[in-house]
This record gives structure tokens, sequence and C-alpha cells, in this order.
């Protein structure tokens, strides 16, 4: 079993987003999984007027036909549930448990940081790059199993490539959460994937703007869950710096 806690020092970051969109790529892969709600929000009734966001996601996924023992849910207000929880995820045989945690420190957050082997810090823009970025490093002497990750910016490769500078010496994934319809309204359709097959059309067609958005932030979310999934066996994906063009590989074959 793996433990990754999705932390940001700042609201707004999109530690949320990430989380339902990662269980929707492990999910995909095949893997049992668990959300565990350590905001706020928790031990919010459902029946409530305003449920937390997890929960009405939790619904959706269910519209999904998404259910335990494939996706559980369960919310953790306390240091004390975190470990309890964790211990009987082990048991019953998750494969990857992701933590939305709180921005400000209390035991439950600490918990699901010290007990994490993978840390992902979302960022929007440059200030919250910087901030997290300072704000973990305080917190971890070495911080190799943290990283930081880029989440709905909609400003091209210039924007994410300060965003990037922004974290410093923490690493980024190379993988990245767009800006999308998909992403952002997880909370009402649920598993990113269903949603991206109930858009399915052809070129030419109503819809197939949106269809094809979605579709290509279904693959985003594809290649940052397996970008987590070597980071967990300590590999990293860099980006290759070098002639791509064809030409160099025919060259190569020839000589």
């Amino acid at each position: 079993m793996h433990t990754i806690t999705i932390h940001a020092s700042k609201g707004g970051s999109g530690r949320t987003t990430a989380v339902m969109a990662l269980a929707s790529g492990f999910l995909a892969l095949g893997k049992c999984v668990m959300v565990m709600d350590c905001t706020s929000q928790a031990y919010r009734s459902p029946k409530c007027q305003d449920p937390s966001t997890l929960q009405t996601w939790l619904a959706a996924m269910e519209a999904c036909r998404l259910r335990p023992p494939q996706l559980e849910f369960v919310e953790c207000p306390t240091d004390e549930r975190v470990e309890d929880a964790l211990a009987g995820a082990s048991t019953r045989g998750i494969d990857i448990v992701l933590i939305d945690t709180q921005v400000y420190p209390e035991n439950a957050r600490m918990v699901a940081l010290a007990k994490a082997d993978l840390i992902v810090v979302p960022a929007t823009g440059p200030l919250e790059a910087r901030f997290s970025s300072q704000s973990i490093s305080e917190q971890f002497d070495c911080p190799e199993h943290i990283f930081g990750l880029i989440t709905g910016h909609r400003h091209g490769e210039a924007e994410a490539a300060e965003i990037r500078a922004a974290f410093g010496t923490l690493p980024v994934f190379q993988s990245e959460l767009p800006g999308s319809e998909a992403l952002a309204d997880q909370i009402l359709h649920g598993d990113v994937a269903h949603f991206t097959s109930m858009l399915v059309c052809k070129p030419g067609q109503p819809g197939y703007a949106r269809y094809r958005e979605a579709r290509a932030a279904w693959s985003e979310v594809l290649a940052l869950t397996i970008e987590l999934q070597w980071a967990l066996q300590g590999l990293r994906l860099e980006a290759f710096e070098g002639d791509t063009s064809p030409y160099s590989y025919i060259r190569k074959s020839v000589a």
C-alpha cells in the first residue's frame, strides 16, 4: 500500500481537484483506492444543505458505479482517525491512499504528512508555488519524497515555466493538471474517464470541441498518475533536452 498526501499552504491551490483526478487515474489502472478527508469539512453531514466537496464527489462517483472495494472514502478530522484508517486500509488490501489535507496546521494534517510515501504540493501560480515550497521545506530536512504539481494554469508554457521556477529546489512533476471542465466540475460528474466517454463524438459534430478538451484533460490525468507511480518507486521523469527531430534518429540508424 502507498500513501499520497496532497498538501498546500494556501487555499485554492487545487488540492481537492488533484485528489479527485488522481483517484480516477488510479482506478483506471485497476487499483483499489481510498480517499481520506482531513480537511475542515470532514464529518459534515452528507444530508445537510452544504455537504463537503468530497462527499458530493463521492455521490457522483457512486453514480458512475465506482463503489467499495474499488473506491472507499473516510473522514479523518483527528490524528487517531488517520492512523486507524491507514491501518485498516492496509489490512483490507487498499493499493493507494489519497489524503486531502487542511491548510492550517493540525494534528491530523501532521500525521498525514508524516505517514506519506509521497507528498504532492499543488500550485496554480508562482506565488502559491513559492509559499508552499518554503513552508514544506521548513518541515522536512530532506524532502526527497516531496514533489510540486502545476494545476489549473491556462496561460501556456511561459506561465508553467514560471511556476516551475517558483518551486525553487523542490522537484516538479513533468505532467500537469490543466484548467478544464472535466477537472473543475468533478464534484458534478464524478469519474473523469466516465465523463469523457459520455462526450464521445466525431469531428464536425456538435460538442466535439468539448469532447476534445475532456479527452486531453483525461490524458493528462493518466500521465500524471503513471508519473506518480514511478515516483513511488524512486524514479524521476526528466525533460529531454536535445534533438528530437526524426532526422536525428535516421542519422543514428544509418551510422
